[in-house]
């Protein structure tokens, strides 16, 4: 059996396919971001508007399903059909106030983007050596990115960020105090070993030996231009979602006015058809026109004398 498009507005149905793909789509986006590259969505204030994602999906898919079970059933959307606990309205309204509430999110993270990166990174570069979660931030930022710094790998200098000991105790067989003293004047002018351009380089003494092997971008500018790209799709997503949704529920709610209005219509006819009813008076009124045989006959003996006499 075909579904019957008349029944459903044509926005209805397109409307649900979308937003039934956007859900899915939501979904398998959000909880990948989440697995791949949650400390940097962490360190990035992204975390929340993500999650608006993951939820706003969870409840969409439900939803959209119910309206185009509706459709393959060729039957008109009930918009007070249950959806796992509430009525279809009440989802479609539910989404639209999560919807809502992340696009003014949104809004509020692109205006406040700069300010926010610019903190991030250099919180980050500040505790490098003693947070491990942010060491972690900075390497996995470096290395993706292929950038050094907060604006160029120069601003490392400024911190304290290495480990003295560890990383530059280029000699075992000297003691380890002596060596300290001597050198740590001279390891200011280094960098990371995640701003190296391949696995390995020359991260230290860059004044004297060049920063060939090494990224020389800052990642300031290239976080705060993926942040507000991101930001900049979740908010088109978002608001396309809610205007979808108030059409879809005002379709839904105004159509089911329609058939009643259809009905009590027709009753009014039936009703006057009863009253009047043509073949009962067709009956009654032939019947009223009918003649009496015996009439008939006395008409009939004048006509035949007068033929006679003629």
């Amino acid at each position: 059996m075909k579904p019957d498009m008349g029944s459903n507005h044509a926005f209805v149905v397109w409307g649900s396919c979308v937003l039934w793909v956007t859900s899915v789509f939501a979904i398998a986006w959000s909880l990948l971001l989440f697995f791949c590259v949650g400390d940097i969505l962490l360190m990035t204030g992204t975390d929340l508007v993500n999650a608006f994602v993951l939820l706003s999906g969870i409840i969409m898919l439900p939803t959209n399903i119910s309206i185009l079970c509706f459709v393959a059933n060729s039957k008109k959307v009930d918009y007070k059909a249950k959806v796992v606990c509430c009525p279809l309205w009440l989802s479609i309204v539910w989404i639209i106030i999560i919807n809502v509430a992340a696009v003014i999110l949104c809004i509020v993270k692109i205006i406040s983007c700069q300010e926010l990166t610019t903190r991030y990174l250099t919180d980050s570069m500040q505790h490098y050596r003693s947070v491990p979660k942010y060491k972690h931030f900075m390497d996995d930022l470096q290395w993706s990115l292929k950038c050094c710094g907060l604006y160029s790998y120069k601003d490392w200098f400024l911190h304290d960020w290495y480990d003295k000991i560890r990383d530059y105790e280029w000699d075992p067989s000297l003691d380890k105090d002596n060596s300290l003293n001597k050198r740590s004047p001279s390891v200011t002018d280094s960098v990371p070993l995640s701003c190296c351009k391949s696995g390995s380089c020359i991260s230290n003494y860059l004044t004297e030996l060049g920063t060939h092997s090494i990224n020389t971008t800052g990642c300031g500018p290239l976080l705060h231009r993926i942040v507000m790209i991101s930001m900049s799709a979740h908010l088109v997503m978002f608001l396309l979602i809610v205007v979808i949704e108030i059409i879809i529920l005002k379709l839904i709610m105004t159509k089911e006015r329609q058939p009643e209005n259809e009905k009590k219509g027709k009753h009014r006819n039936s009703d006057v058809r009863h009253i009047m009813s043509v073949k009962g008076n067709f009956d009654a009124s032939s019947g009223s026109c009918q003649l009496n045989p015996e009439d008939s006959d006395e008409l009939e003996q004048p006509i035949l004398e007068d033929e006679n006499t003629n």
